[in-house]
């Protein structure tokens, strides 16, 4: 049976002095203790005291089987220079944190719910996300998700370098959610050790300017097609918007004429169009204004696509000689490759297309396009209309010793 550790004060230059052992001391580590009178010291001293008493009366229930139990325990401890008392309160932090953490799968379903307001494309994106990680990792308690979890849910779909890329981001969201929130203590993903891309020289895709010419002169109207279907000149207006301003084919399908002031060469991207609900007003250009200046008023008005917009969308770009689908916003890193090679002004197009930083333009707009290469773009123009003066925006034209070329016919 272990000896009772004495305890008394006595004085010292420093004050009265008592002695607390370890069994005793709240940091399970012998402590000297300072008093300034002697009454203090001798109140500590006894309240350690019935400590000590009410521990051999709990030690008197101890049975056989915990005994051997904290002899195992504190050899396993051996080495650390930590007492029972001080694992076991470490255990029960950690158990009653991961108690409060949430499964993967219940966290996925509270970050959908907690951006509600965003995109829906977003929202079907985590939908989607939660739908191919495996279900013993969305099964998973989040405050037991270690880097390497991740990356074994990430590789057991063996998706593409851009969905794997894509799939860390959105756990990291989750997992930064459950953060903020305290539920666990840091983000796993965080610490995910990711090799770096291999160096491509693929390009961002864009329209060449014929390519852009047989674009526009593929919105006719079809007679062999259906009734609904055949006004596919309707689609002049959405590709102009896209080709000469930049607007994102999301923000394509919610803009309304009321949101163009041709007076003003404005178009106003407002919180429930823009993309990240960022709002922002884009220069109307001349070449733009051209096009907008060939439809009649009396066509301009409600939403800017026509009726059943993607369909016939695809039916013209299928006929100009261009894949079906929209290649990877190449309308959209079109109008900003040229208007870089004729503006050279990084901060104007950051604010026309809406990037929180210039640094995107390096990773989308990087293609090397001269100014001389860039002009017949912004040339590319409605039937019988020229310009005497390019301006990829209206109140920063090029000299007027450029000379037109030839519009679409």
């Amino acid at each position: 049976m272990p000896r009772t550790a004495e305890l008394d004060y006595r004085k010292t230059p420093k004050g009265w002095l008592v002695n607390v052992p370890g069994s005793l001391s709240d940091t399970g580590r012998f402590r000297r203790r300072y008093f300034q009178t002697r009454d203090k010291a001798k109140s500590e001293c006894q309240r350690l005291k019935e400590i000590q008493k009410g521990q051999r009366g709990l030690a008197a229930d101890i049975t056989t089987a915990t005994a051997e139990d904290a002899i195992k325990a504190r050899d396993l401890l051996a080495g650390h220079d930590v007492t029972l008392a001080q694992a076991a309160a470490f255990y029960v932090l950690h158990h009653d944190k991961r108690a409060k953490a949430p499964t993967m799968r219940d966290a996925w379903k509270s970050a959908i719910e907690h951006r509600k307001n965003h995109r829906k494309a977003t929202l079907e994106s985590y939908r989607k996300m939660e739908k191919k990680l495996p279900s013993w990792f969305m099964d998973m308690n989040c405050h037991d998700i270690t880097p390497d979890h991740i990356r074994k849910a990430l590789n057991e779909y063996t998706p593409g370098a851009t969905a794997w890329k894509n799939g860390r981001a959105y756990i990291s969201s989750v997992m930064g959610d459950l953060v903020k929130l305290e539920l666990i203590p840091e983000n796993p993903t965080k610490k995910m050790m990711v090799a770096r891309a291999e160096e491509t020289d693929d390009e961002v895709v864009i329209y060449t300017p014929d390519e852009l010419k047989n674009l526009f002169a593929a919105c006719i109207d079809y007679p062999t097609m259906g009734e609904a279907d055949r006004l596919c000149s309707e689609c002049v207006a959405p590709f102009a918007f896209m080709a000469f301003a930049g607007i994102r084919p999301v923000e394509i399908t919610k803009l309304k004429w009321e949101n163009v002031s041709l007076e003003l060469r404005n178009i106003r991207i407002g919180s429930t169009i823009a993309k990240k609900l960022y709002r922002r007003n884009v220069r109307i250009n001349e070449t733009l204004a051209a096009w907008i200046s060939s439809i009649p008023e009396d066509k301009r008005k409600g939403k800017i696509i026509p009726a059943r917009w993607r369909y016939k969308a695809a039916k013209v770009r299928i006929n100009a000689g261009i894949d079906g689908r929209e290649m990877q916003d190449a309308l959209r890193h079109s109008f900003g490759t040229y208007t870089l090679a004729v503006e050279n002004d990084l901060d104007m197009l950051k604010s026309d297309m809406g990037h929180g930083t210039t640094a995107v333009y390096f990773d989308h707009y990087h293609k090397a396009v001269t100014k001389a290469e860039a002009i017949p773009y912004w040339h590319v123009l409605p039937p019988g209309v020229e310009l005497p003066t390019i301006a990829a925006v209206a109140s920063r034209p090029t000299p007027a010793t450029i000379q037109p070329v030839e519009s679409v016919a």
